[in-house]
């Protein structure tokens, strides 16, 4: 019954932790766009052959995105961005080197991120560069005992509005919590906070999926004639396509699910050896007992059938437990993990369907070596 239990319990636990952390990869790139363009700055001068490093790289400027937007591509929305850490300050709390991102309305549509109290900044806060500050559900709890909307914070002892808090999102694919981040509108911070006239990235939602290879290359080619490079030097910026990073992580994940599938049979299968280990040993031990059944008029079928359904009774109690545990393990380990909890019935019905397979052939080679058992030699057995 054990054997059955942990079998079961381990093959579905196996195959349902991967589908959990496919849906992990998925929903993240959900929130990071589907269909999204990242231009960001790169550092272009060497020196003996590496890039330095220390300093802020100022090559993206707004003329390059008024390029972009003028030569008319398949762009839905555009959102350039500009981050940088500050002193965060609320009553007697404070926080130092908090990430600040500045960042267009579009931004938030292009991630496809709500907020969870309160509302969004608008276009024409952005326009007049107004002091209104959207907080993650992170530092919104840390700042702040109660809501936080309505409230006002200090950034870099500039005063701000805390206009709403944005819904709880957890560490994206680049290891960065967002959640910990404070988010301004994008003129207020290249303005009021840094005074700087450069971008630190900026995000293109792209009309289709088919369109992100050839709208990428178009915009390389805008931003090569508005940043001519000397002969050998590599470009200073980059143009990275979602979809790329998409299709990587999707197959790596599907290399993984099928790994864990692997790992479920083998599972399976090692519990079924255990399993038949034991009847070996207890047809063994049962031996005299077995000849004397055989002596008083037992057929060879009776025993095999005797043998078998006592092994198959407790196997079949094994794999209904094994899927109740596999459900609670399941749940445990998403919850340390932080991913969905999967529980997948198709999963667990083929998980049992093959556990009571390997258990009925493994419980027919004993039962038939029972049953072949002659009667005078196994009542002589010691």
């Amino acid at each position: 019954m054990l054997s059955a239990m942990l079998g079961v319990a381990g093959a579905v636990c196996s195959v349902n932790y991967a589908l959990g952390g496919r849906e992990k990869l998925l929903d993240q790139f959900e929130r990071l766009g589907t269909n999204v363009l990242i231009v960001t700055p790169q550092q272009s001068r060497p020196i003996a052959g590496r890039a330095r490093t220390g300093t802020i790289v100022q090559t993206l400027v707004p003329a390059d995105v008024r390029a972009i937007e003028i030569a008319k591509l398949p762009i839905v929305r555009v959102s350039a961005t500009f981050s940088r850490a500050f002193l965060i300050k609320a009553g007697d709390l404070a926080k130092n080197n908090t990430p600040v991102i500045g960042v267009e309305p579009a931004f938030f549509a292009i991630k496809h991120w709500s907020v969870r109290d309160g509302e969004m900044f608008t276009a024409e806060q952005d326009r007049r560069a107004a002091r209104v500050v959207l907080l993650g559900s992170t530092i919104a709890r840390e700042v702040f005992n109660g809501s936080a909307v309505g409230m006002r914070v200090l950034i870099n002892r500039v005063p701000f509005d805390v206009m709403g808090v944005l819904a709880e999102r957890g560490q994206g694919l680049d290891a960065s919590n967002e959640d910990t981040q404070v988010y301004v509108p994008l003129r207020t911070a290249m303005h009021r906070l840094a005074n700087a006239g450069y971008f630190s990235s900026v995000l293109l939602e792209v009309a289709r999926p088919d369109d992100l290879e050839d709208t990428g290359q178009q915009i390389r080619s805008i931003l090569h004639k508005r940043h001519p490079r000397l002969a050998k030097l590599p470009d200073d910026f980059e143009v990275q396509n979602q979809r790329q990073v998409m299709d990587t992580q999707i197959a790596v994940s599907s290399k993984m699910y099928s790994f864990a599938k692997w790992i479920g049979f083998c599972a399976q299968l090692v519990a079924g050896l255990g399993a038949l280990s034991i009847s070996w040993i207890a047809v063994r031990e049962r031996t005299n007992e077995i000849g004397t059944r055989r002596a008083l008029g037992a057929t060879r079928f009776d025993v095999f059938l005797q043998i078998a359904f006592e092994m198959m009774l407790p196997a079949g109690f094994g794999i209904m437990l094994g899927v109740v545990a596999a459900k609670h393990a399941g749940d445990a380990l998403a919850s340390i993990a932080s991913q969905p909890r999967v529980f997948d019935q198709q999963i667990a019905i083929a998980a049992c369907a093959l556990s009571a397979a390997i258990h009925t052939i493994f419980s027919a080679l004993p039962a038939r070596a029972a049953a072949r058992l002659d009667p005078m030699q196994a009542l002589h057995f010691e």
